[in-house]
This record gives C-alpha cells, sequence and structure tokens, in this order.
C-alpha cells in the first residue's frame, strides 16, 4: 500500500516518539489519543455524524483499554486504584454522552483528561536523564494526585 508523501512524514514521526517514549511519555501518548477521540467524537456529535461520532468513541474506548490494562492493581497501591476508578468513569461518562448525544459530558470528561495529561506529561519531564530519575511511584501518584485538584474523587 502507497501513502501519501505527508502521511508517510506523519507516521514517521509517531512511530519514532513512540520508539523514543519514556514509559510515562507512551502515557501521554495514548492521553492524547484519548483527547483527540474525544474533541472529535464531540464535534461528530454537534454536527449530527453519528458514524463519526461512533468510531471515535470506539477507538477512545480502546485507548482508555489500553490505559487500564497497564495498571498494576496489585503491587500499584492506592495511586493504582485512583487511576482505575478514574478509567471507568471516564468510560461511564463516554457511554452516557452516547447514549444521550450530549457533548457537553465529552467536554467535562476531556478537561479532565487533560488535567491528568498534564501531571503525566510533568512527571515524563522529570524522569529525563537530565532532570534525575524518579521513581515510578512518584510518576504515577503526581497523576493521581491531579485527579484530587481538579476536584474528582474516586
Amino acid at each position: 500500500m502507497t501513502f501519501s508523501p505527508n502521511l508517510e512524514a506523519g507516521l514517521s514521526y509517531r512511530r519514532s516518539s513512540i520508539q523514543e517514549a519514556s514509559p510515562a511519555g507512551l502515557v501521554v501518548i495514548l492521553y492524547d489519543l484519548l483527547i483527540a477521540d474525544l474533541q472529535a467524537a464531540t464535534a461528530a456529535m454537534r454536527d449530527g455524524r453519528m458514524e463519526d461520532r461512533c468510531a471515535r468513541l470506539k477507538h477512545g474506548l480502546l485507548v482508555l483499554q489500553v490505559l487500564e490494562s497497564s495498571l498494576d492493581l496489585e503491587h500499584g497501591g492506592e495511586t493504582a486504584l485512583i487511576l482505575s476508578r478514574f478509567y471507568a468513569y471516564l468510560r461511564n461518562q463516554m457511554l452516557t454522552a452516547h447514549y444521550q448525544r450530549d457533548p457537553r459530558i465529552l467536554e467535562e470528561a476531556i478537561a479532565r483528561v487533560l488535567d491528568v495529561r498534564e501531571a503525566w506529561r510533568v512527571a515524563d519531564l522529570k524522569s529525563k536523564p537530565d532532570a534525575g530519575t524518579p521513581l515510578v511511584v512518584e510518576s504515577v501518584a503526581a497523576a493521581a494526585s491531579a485527579l484530587e485538584n481538579v476536584g474528582w474523587s474516586a
């Protein structure tokens, strides 16, 4: 299959970003995908494009599943439990928005995801070699504390 040069360049850049990402950086990439899916689903919902809305929400649910499957509930302590509950909350919001056809529900979810994504981005920056290497627990705890800072509770 042949792709356009722009698409090839984009795929190459994304592939390189993924290969070079730290564990926290991979989580940021997943959050970026989830945010893009939620934003596209919101736009499709507002424009009455049911097929696009369904496709983007389905992809978003798959991304959410990847995030959930990366949690270590046995060893991750309270932070892993908080993130697990957050992901369950997001799934519920996505399904509720889909059935009620209410883009405002997705917009609220996007705001929450953006806050947690920012915490992961900061954790990723702190894990760079020139910034010292914090414990993984500290990185995950930063993301979990962002949930508390935005008024969400498990």
